[in-house]
């Protein structure tokens, strides 16, 4: 059942519950008040009369003793009497016997058995035939020798047939309100959960792949917030599920690329290895052949030994220590220095004091690989500049060149596994693709970054801003 029904139908029976009963309550309340002032009317009419025919009996002399010699006389003066013909009784003795009597029915003897010589009682009836309700009063009438008992009648029919017709007009304004309220309700109901069913829409859109999809926000209520929280979520997801499209297209790019970089040495190795075992060949061409194996086994070992670099440093954690930053700006100098000079480049090493905590080595061999691309990317002649200083941060380094550069488009993809810029270059001048890869990987553990800026035709500039507390000595 949809929740637009089950507000509206859950209203509704609240709705002719509450007024339900409080419209029976009401009408029962007023016709029990209405026969309470009817009773109490009849018990006063009928203690009128008792005194009255008390007085009577008293002025005329009449006793039990001689109720039959004077009843006559007696009968006469209450038929000329307007107070009494006005009025419908019955007077009998202890024994049932009729005194004097204007009421077509018989004496009520169980009504009469209830009373004594100073009490009175009513009763209400129904009298079948007629489907009249009839309020019997009986009371005492006390003579000087004894007692007799009247009785009268009121016809309270009115009553009974004011509350039935005040309970008919109750149906008819109880089916009046269930329709309008029903098709009010229905619209403040489809109203109220217009955001829910926009809320429905958007998530069997999200279970359905369309990440983008995002609920309508109506208003600042509950169901406001919770759609607000669902899209909050629907962006989490999204961002999560773009990481994991990433991941897998980054896995595959490594796959591929990895593939492609061992076939190009193997393709070499086979082909000169075959050349050497089928053919006689002379001296030149077998050491050409022998060396083209070498260099192209050297390239394996290399990816070899940088793919085990790379997974190392991404499922290891630091062994944080002391790290003298500025000696080791100068020991990565040092190493660097004998293939900038073969090359015919100047490098320059400004590094001030400071302490930073993490892996010295791993630190090394990121500094080593961002001097190696910047060999690379520079031709002779050129200068490398290797600075360091404090930062609030922690260390940073700067490996400046004077090199090719990087276009700005490559710039977000070259620190990717295999990613290289000048794919021929690289590999002739034995990269995979891998350093600054693994640079990465090694900031991050230091809680680092790497930034790059580049300009074709006039080089590039690495910083690496490291954390952790770099303090001067």
């Amino acid at each position: 059942m949809r929740f637009s029904w089950k507000v509206t139908i859950s209203t509704l029976c609240i709705l002719l519950l509450s007024t339900g009963l409080g419209s029976y309550l009401l009408i029962s309340l007023s016709f029990q008040s209405a026969l309470e002032r009817e009773i109490a009317m009849a018990q006063e009419e009928m203690q009128l009369l008792r005194v009255s025919y008390e007085a009577v009996c008293s002025a005329r002399g009449v006793t039990l003793e001689n109720m039959k010699e004077r009843s006559r006389s007696l009968t006469r003066t209450l038929e000329e009497a307007a107070y009494f013909s006005d009025h419908q009784f019955r007077v009998t003795t202890a024994d049932g016997e009729r005194i004097y009597s204007t009421l077509s029915s018989s004496s009520d003897r169980e009504l009469l058995s209830k009373i004594g010589p100073r009490s009175s009682g009513y009763v209400l009836r129904r009298n079948e035939p007629a489907g009249r309700y009839l309020l019997h009063c009986a009371g005492p009438v006390v003579l000087p020798d004894g007692v007799l008992y009247m009785e009268t009648v009121r016809d309270v029919s009115r009553l009974f047939h004011d509350r039935e017709t005040h309970y008919q007009v109750y149906r008819w304004i109880v089916l009046l309100v269930v329709g309008v309220s029903s098709a009010v309700m229905f619209v403040l109901s489809y109203w109220l959960t217009a955001p829910i069913r926009s809320l429905r829409r958007a998530a069997n859109q999200l279970a359905q792949g369309d990440y983008s999809t995002r609920a309508q926000v109506m208003g600042g209520d509950e169901i406001g917030e919770l759609a607000g929280n669902f899209n909050h979520m629907a962006d989490a997801i999204e961002k999560n599920v773009q990481e994991l499209e990433d991941a897998a297209r980054r896995q595959e790019d490594f796959t591929a690329s990895f593939v492609h970089e061992l076939k190009t040495p193997l393709t070499s190795i086979i082909g000169y290895a075959d050349m050497l075992r089928s053919r006689d060949l002379g001296e030149d061409m077998r050491f050409k052949a022998a060396s083209y194996i070498f260099s192209e086994g050297k390239r394996l070992e290399n990816l070899s030994l940088s793919l085990m670099s790379l997974q190392v440093v991404g499922r290891s954690e630091t062994e944080a220590r002391p790290v003298n930053m500025r000696k080791l700006c100068a020991e990565a100098a040092r190493i660097s220095h004998p293939a900038m000079k073969a090359k015919g480049l100047r490098l320059s090493v400004q590094a001030e004091e400071g302490t930073l905590q993490g892996d010295g080595a791993l630190l090394q061999t990121l500094l080593q690989n961002l001097l190696d691309n910047a060999r690379k990317a520079t031709a002779a002649g050129g200068q490398v500049a290797l600075t360091g200083r404090k930062t609030e941060e922690g260390y940073q380094v700067t490996v400046a060149d004077q090199g090719r550069g990087i276009p700005a488009g490559e710039l977000d993809k070259i620190t990717e596994p295999f990613y290289m810029v000048d794919k021929s270059r690289s590999r002739a001048e034995g990269g995979a693709g891998l350093g600054l890869a693994l640079c990465k990987r090694i900031a991050e553990l230091h809680r680092g970054r790497l930034r790059f800026e580049s300009k074709e035709g006039q080089g590039t500039m690495v910083t690496v801003t490291l954390g952790g507390t770099a303090d001067g000595q």
